[in-house]
């Protein structure tokens, strides 16, 4: 492939993945329509513990979701595709996995199952982490900004493991002996606070470098 046909193509590569971003907000509010009928029969109760779990649940994963979407933008205005279809290739990857994710924060009810999107989350920040390391072990060079997101993206990824796995070993394994509902709703309420303030932090800090940058070009 010509390098000209190469660089036409990669500039409209963003798009496909604008649109991976589109269907899994779509699917995802169709599915909170399907769980509450808002439009035909409403039944959320906000005096039900789990029908709150589940809503905070979507809308803390739908803001982590559209930030990453924001930082993905903001990066393909700095560093557009270029040379070769490797950064795509991982975009389309992991904004594909945030579609599952979405559909998994409706585990918040789930006494058997919560574990499972706690570490879907683990894992896809472990791919960001490994995404960062890769060229300073390989190539022996940075990518843009990796210092700063690769230390907060392996954080939170150890983060989520261990409530996955507090979740897994307090709530799950001891459910159908033991059921503490208590302590279920408090490690999903912790699991989603973290999530919360993490994607705000990540939001504050893009909008701070934007601010800074606009600052140095005037």
């Amino acid at each position: 492939m010509e390098t000209n046909t190469l660089s036409k193509v990669l500039v409209r590569l963003p798009n496909l993945i604008t649109l991976f971003f589109s269907l899994t907000l779509v699917t995802g509010f169709r599915l909170l329509n399907d769980r509450f009928h808002w439009n035909t029969s409403p039944n959320f109760d906000f005096t039900v513990w789990n029908d709150v779990l589940v809503l905070v649940s979507f809308l803390t994963t739908l803001f982590f979701i559209v930030t990453a979407w924001l930082g993905f933008s903001v990066l393909m205005e700095r560093v557009p595709y270029q040379g070769s279809f490797n950064r795509f290739i991982f975009d389309t990857a992991r904004f594909s996995a945030l579609f599952p994710i979405l559909m998994w924060s409706f585990l918040a009810e789930s006494p058997h199952h919560f574990q499972l999107y706690v570490w879907a989350l683990s894992t896809w920040h472990f791919a960001m982490t490994i995404w960062y390391v890769w060229p300073i072990v390989f190539n022996h060079s940075n990518r843009t900004g990796h210092s700063s997101d690769l230390n907060s993206h392996a954080i939170i990824c150890a983060v989520y493991f261990v409530l996955g796995l507090a979740y897994y070993l307090l709530i799950k394994k001891r459910w159908e002996t033991e059921p503490n509902d208590t302590l279920r709703i408090t490690l999903v309420l912790v699991t989603l606070a973290s999530i919360f303030f993490w994607s705000l932090n990540r939001l504050l800090g893009l909008q701070k470098r934007l601010i800074n940058e606009a600052a140095h070009k005037e």
